[in-house]
């Protein structure tokens, strides 16, 4: 039986994994959760798990990017989030990602999701 540490192992990996399949390469992921990319690669790989802010942003991006896919597919959420959005004021997704403001981001996901965009 494997034991819990390498079950909450995988889990990130899978995250990691989910996320990237979503059109979101290692260097932006990086960039949303606050580290450098060799830490997402090294939470992809199951050697290191993320803690603290960055865990709690990572699980933000997992969250935005699971809502996306109900809408979109790969590809669709690439250009979501690298596209100017006319309910983000002009912003692109991305760019706030990097910032931490996930909560404009998820009111535009909203209203997509619910018609009003």
């Amino acid at each position: 039986m494997a034991d819990s540490g390498a079950l909450v192992d995988l889990a990130y990996r899978q995250i990691v994994h989910e996320i990237r399949s979503a059109s979101v390469t290692a260097a932006e992921l990086a960039e949303m959760v606050g580290v450098r990319e060799r830490q997402v690669q090294h939470w992809a790989s199951g050697t290191y798990k993320p803690q603290g802010e960055a865990k709690d942003r990572l699980l933000e991006v997992k969250y935005i990017i699971d809502l996306l896919k109900e809408v979109y597919r790969p590809e669709g959420i690439d250009i979501w989030l690298h596209g100017r959005n006319r309910g983000l004021d002009g912003q692109r997704p991305i760019d706030l990602l990097r910032v931490g403001q996930f909560r404009p981001v998820l009111d535009a996901i909203d209203r997509l999701t619910h018609g009003a965009m």
